[in-house]
């Protein structure tokens, strides 16, 4: 059988064949008549059509060749009739014509006996050779990130893809028509700016060289769309491209779509009604329906949605009025009392407002499901919010939840530019003491402010994450046609001369680490906590079968790794029990995967390498693996699941039953066990292992844990 490698050196082959005989393999242009799809409707009998699209498709019987041609619009089958060719012709398109070239074809239109639609080809061109082949179309594309990369493979050969997208942009020309029948106006306002305003987040940051000054690449074109409404227009949006310096995850993207609208003289409440009937609008016409199904969870749209404030959310939820409480110090006493703990955030440097937020977020957004609306935001939350004229210490703002997820974020905007100047220096106070998503002073915006500006009311929504709820996608990335990825040219100069800039000389988490180096064994001591209590802990916070299995096949392989270099087996068998200790809590949320099960662990003495292997495992944490234990745990819990999904697939599910060979081959099969990082497992070389000798490790391991792990 011939790899693709193979497949690719011989269709290069062809192209000089091709070239040689006078014919051009990639001409300029081609005429057509008719889509593949208006084609297909056409009537029997119908002559002079001429078509394009890509072959994929080809099967030869003789004198007589069948190909399907595929274009945008859907797909066409094709005859070649020998006796309608000179042979030269016939013999070129059976000996040079593949799977994946673009062809133009020319003929009638017949049926077959089997009443299939066909261009009977009269004559034919070769529009673009293909040198490599497509993936098999019942194999496909299944693994995420390969999805991501060769976006374009993913929506020629999967029509579910391409029909997503198609629906994304449908939302968003039907937002659009939307507001502009409401007499809203489209805008374009600065992606590079001198200070990053508009919303609460770590921005990215550039150097204009021409200038000589930092910039920053737009969080959000809030402030902008303002100083439109300053200067008379009355109703503005954009569709902006916006970007977060933040962790990445399936419900987190750091380039993301972000939609922005502001109204003069209306305030939040007229928003609100607005909001509502032009999200209903948009479900009606893109969804046909108000009721939604995500991930097997009904929605529904119906009827009137209803509010809650913050301060009515957290009393049901956590029995913490928060009006009682005006200082963080109060609230945090508050939740000490009822045992509230919330990972992942440093006290001392968050303020009262971020810290509310982090309260709702942990005991009442998690249960809010059909669209309601949070209303009555604390002061100190909402930098650029009006502050309600009964209650100064809330704003009149206001969030659309659905299905956990905050949708959109809309004020009555704040237009008292003393009041504004006082928030934002406040602000500036926050971020001074540590708070780095603390908003920053921006005084061309307050000068824009003190020349006067209409009572207003605006929002802002994520497309992305609106477009995943109606197309029932968990990862925000199925719904960007090309996602940020990490180069492949892991040779790029310049990436590594930034990356010296960004880190001081010292490796970053997020790019691969390309440099040759084996980490020397090291021994774990003392784990810090008596084994009873791990024990404990185990069972307490792992509940769910399937993984109480992977983690007891973690632990055997690392006990494997600590035996096979004279270590501590027990200390590296509980460090890779409890390396996914918090995944239950934490769910899909893979930015806080392992932060929080870390943190539980520092917090009760653990092992301080021990507690950086198991947050380094996730490299969503942002922690870097810089030692043995660390590549070891991250190596042996990712093949784990690779020969536990090998000894699957055995007639008798045995672990025993698994060749080295079998996992060695199931390694090249990025669609099988498509969420298995080979990379990772590759780490093992890291430790001073060759890929085969960690895979019999790996084995043999597992099979000491047999009877615990169903295998």
């Amino acid at each position: 059988m011939s790899t693709s490698s193979d497949e690719r050196d011989i269709r290069i082959e062809k192209v000089e064949r091709i070239r040689q005989s006078g014919i051009n393999p990639y001409p300029d242009r081609a005429e057509k008549t008719h889509s593949l799809a208006q084609a297909s409707q056409l009537a029997e009998g119908t002559d002079q059509v001429q078509i394009v699209g890509r072959m994929m498709l080809k099967r030869v019987f003789g004198k007589l060749i069948f190909a399907t041609l595929q274009d945008f619009s859907g797909r066409l089958q094709i005859a070649l009739d020998k006796k309608n060719f000179e042979n030269e012709q016939f013999g070129f398109f059976q000996k040079n014509m593949d799977v994946g070239d673009f062809v133009a074809a020319a003929g009638e239109i017949f049926k077959t006996q089997k009443g299939e639609i066909t261009l009977n080809v009269r004559k034919f061109q070769l529009l673009s050779k293909s040198i490599r082949p497509l993936p098999e179309k019942f194999h496909g594309l299944t693994d995420l990130e390969a999805k991501s990369r060769q976006r374009y493979l993913d929506v020629l050969m999967n029509d579910d893809s391409k029909n997503r997208f198609l629906s994304r942009i449908k939302v968003i020309n039907t937002i659009r028509d939307y507001l502009n029948k409401n007499e809203f106006i489209e805008v374009e306002t600065p992606i590079l700016q001198a200070k990053p305003s508009g919303a609460l987040a770590k921005p990215f940051k550039t150097h204009h060289n021409a200038l000589d000054i930092d910039m920053f690449l737009r969080i959000a074109p809030e402030t902008y769309l303002k100083r439109c409404i300053a200067g008379g227009f009355e109703r503005v949006y954009e569709f902006a491209r916006c970007f977060r310096n933040e962790g990445m995850g399936p419900a987190h993207l750091q380039e993301f779509t972000m939609l922005e609208y502001y109204c003069a003289f209306w305030n939040y409440q007229d928003n609100m009604k607005f909001t509502e009937k032009l999200i209903k609008h948009v479900l009606q016409e893109v969804h046909g329906s108000l009721e939604i199904e995500y991930q097997g969870t009904k929605i529904n749209f119906d009827g009137d949605w209803p509010q809650y404030s913050f301060q009515e959310l957290i009393i049901e939820h956590a029995g913490i009025d928060i009006n009682q409480c005006p200082t963080k110090e109060a609230l945090l006493a508050e939740m000490k009392k009822r045992n509230i703990e919330i990972e992942g955030i440093d006290y001392n440097k968050i303020g009262r407002g971020n810290l509310i937020d982090q309260l709702y977020k942990k005991v009442a957004r998690p249960k809010m499901i059909n669209p309601q609306f949070l209303i009555h935001h604390p002061t100190d939350l909402s930098p650029l919010a009006r502050k309600n004229d009964d209650n100064p210490h809330i704003t009149d703002r206001f969030q659309l939840v659905i299905n956990t997820w905050e949708m959109l974020n809309a004020y009555s905007e704040l237009v008292d530019p003393v009041d504004q100047r006082e928030r934002l220096l406040k602000q500036a106070q926050e971020r001074e003491k540590g708070d780095e998503e603390a908003m920053i002073m921006e005084e061309d915006f307050i000068q824009c402010m003190e020349y006067g500006m209409p009572p207003m009311s605006g929002w802002g929504m994520g497309i992305d994450r609106f477009t995943a709820l109606l197309t029932n996608q968990e990862n925000l990335r199925e719904v960007v046609l090309f996602p940020i990825m990490r180069s492949l040219d892991t040779g790029d100069k310049n990436m590594e001369e930034d990356d010296e800039r960004e880190t001081g000389g010292k490796s970053k988490e997020n790019i691969p680490d390309t440099e040759d180096k084996t980490y020397s064994p090291e021994d774990i001591p003392d784990l810090g906590i008596g084994f009873d209590k791990l024990d404990d802990l185990f069972q307490s916070k792992i509940t769910r079968e399937h993984l109480k299995h992977h983690a007891i096949a973690s632990a055997a392989i690392m006990q494997g790794i600590a035996a096979k270099f004279g270590l501590n087996e027990k200390h590296f068998y509980y460090i890779g029990l409890l390396h996914d200790i918090d995944l239950e809590e934490v769910g899909p949320d893979m930015t806080r995967h392992a932060k929080v099960g870390s943190e539980w662990l520092a917090e009760m003495g653990m092992n301080k390498k021990a507690v950086h292997a198991i947050a380094a495992h996730n490299e969503g944490t942002g922690v870097t693996r810089n030692s043995f234990v660390d590549y070891a745990l991250t190596c042996a819990e990712t093949i784990s699941g690779l020969a536990a999904a090998t000894a699957k697939v055995y007639p008798d599910k045995k672990i025993t039953s698994v060749k080295p060979k079998s996992i060695r081959k199931r390694m090249k099969e990025k669609a099988f066990a498509a969420n298995v990082n080979r990379d990772n497992i590759l780490l093992c070389e890291k430790i001073g292992l060759s890929l085969d000798d960690f895979i019999v490790l790996t084995i043999e391991s597992m099979i000491q844990v047999a009877d615990q792990i169903g295998l």
